[in-house]
């Protein structure tokens, strides 16, 4: 676990701790509800949300009869999702301890924003090696301009720092874009910071037919013809269970 890892961590672990986790505002929720009933129509049956929190958007998920997975550095955090349920795995966003092709889809809220630019690529890349291709994805970030700090704003009310690696809008497509298939994006200010701007991308990881196109070899498919989920095993992860914080384990 590097400097940047390490420093986050302990921030997360401190709000966990204090309880101190602010409530999300309804255009999240309504961007978490939209996708989880897309999931739902498409016959997606399993979600890993990446830099999950105490689990804080399970609830559309888990009322769309869709597993969810939760990642997070802090295990503070994973001990809270148990208290409503739902399984987090204390793990870095750089090693997750899931096969390839795992999970039917992927979310992932205010989380690629506090990963430096000499590891962006290795973060995406990982993220996408635990999803099936063509998992539905959605990725929200803070960004709007180009600035590297280490931040002590918080709206839980902590005085410690997290570090932030804020992209231009354009940067934040062009870096989504080597990864996903992206289908719809949004902007929009958020909150009364200067650099407060959020982006939210939806797509998919690439079918095996786009990674062929993308060589070449193939023409690329309409989004209509891509293959719809079947029916698969709930994921599990690849550590043992007593490294997985989980109802079970009240």
């Amino acid at each position: 676990m590097d400097g940047i890892e390490l420093q986050l961590r302990s921030y997360y672990e401190a709000e966990a701790d204090r309880r101190l986790r602010p409530t999300h505002g309804e255009r999240r929720h309504d961007i978490c509800r939209s996708f989880a009933r897309s999931l739902a129509a498409d016959g997606r049956d399993s979600v890993l949300d990446v830099g999950a929190g105490p689990a804080s958007d399970h609830g559309p998920f888990v009322a769309y009869g869709i597993g969810y997975i939760g990642v997070d550095l802090a295990v503070g955090n994973a001990v809270l999702a148990v208290e409503s349920g739902q399984t987090m795995v204390p793990a870095s966003l750089f090693s997750l301890p899931f096969p390839d092709s795992t999970f039917s889809a992927g979310w992932s809220m205010s989380t690629f924003q506090h990963v430096p630019d000499e590891r962006i690529d290795e973060a995406l890349a990982e993220f996408v090696r635990v999803l099936v291709p063509g998992a539905p994805v959605t990725i929200g970030l803070w960004g709007g301009h180009d600035e590297v700090i280490d931040s002590t704003s918080s709206t839980s009310g902590l005085d410690l720092p997290r570090h932030f690696t804020l992209r231009t809008h354009d940067r934040i497509r062009s870096l989504l874009r080597r990864y996903l298939v992206i289908e719809r994006e949004e902007t929009f200010a958020s909150g009364s910071s200067g650099w407060r701007e959020y982006h939210v991308a939806s797509g998919s990881t690439p079918t095996m037919i786009e990674r062929f196109a993308e060589q070449g070899i193939m023409s690329r498919p309409t989004p209509s013809t891509r293959p719809v989920a079947g029916d698969r095993p709930r994921p599990t992860p690849k550590r043992p269970a007593a490294d997985i914080v989980s109802q079970q384990r009240r």
